[in-house]
């Protein structure tokens, strides 16, 4: 089924080319008088649908993708380099200092000599120690969100999630990222200020 747009584009050339017949067979005055402001007002009507187009889905883009994020310091801890430059890229864009670890040891030896970070996000299957280890240690201390390959239904099974904030799937990239790191760091925030009442 065609979207409205190709059937704009579809009826446009049809008209066009037929008024192109017209035009040829007309005298040179019909042409300037007609032609010229048709061509015009044409050219203003096509700016402004895909004008409105762009607006719209520029709207959808900052209500589904904030600019901000509540934290201003993470702990990205996954073994595919590919995965902490993406995510890097992404918050440093955002004002996050970001610091990457390779493995779940490594992370935890970062978080040992720096516990002040906002927010701790690890892949679930790392060498050395898992996110799910990592996160076991540190849970208590900070929020700590899981990244993995769509196993939440294996993890709450296990009952792996018990030990940390949050979840969400690596595929799903920034959107997805960005609702659990927010909802953990925004829980954890709740929880501690509940304590110190």
């Amino acid at each position: 089924m065609m979207g409205s747009f190709d059937s704009f584009i579809i009826s446009a050339e049809r008209f066009l080319s037929s008024f192109w017949d017209l035009i040829v067979s007309s005298s040179v005055f019909f042409r300037v008088v007609v032609f010229v402001p048709f061509l015009f007002i044409l050219c203003l009507l096509i700016y402004s649908y895909i004008s409105k187009r762009k607006m719209f889905l520029f709207e959808i883009g900052k209500k589904i993708m904030p600019k901000k994020v509540p934290f201003t310091s993470i702990l990205l801890a996954d073994d595919d380099p590919h995965v902490t430059k993406f995510f890097s890229f992404f918050l440093k864009k955002r004002g996050v200092d970001v610091t990457v670890a390779t493995n779940g040891e490594e992370a935890l030896d970062i978080w040992r000599n720096n516990p002040n970070f906002d927010i701790v996000v690890a892949d679930i299957n790392m060498p050395k120690m898992s996110g799910v280890d990592l996160g076991a240690v540190i849970y208590k201390d900070c929020p700590v969100v899981l990244m993995g390959a769509d196993e939440e239904k294996v993890l709450q099974e296990r009952g792996d999630l018990n030990k940390c904030h949050g979840y969400f799937c690596k595929e799903s990239k920034s959107r997805e990222f960005l609702v659990a790191t927010r909802k953990a760091y925004d829980s954890w925030q709740l929880k501690n200020s509940e304590k110190s009442l």
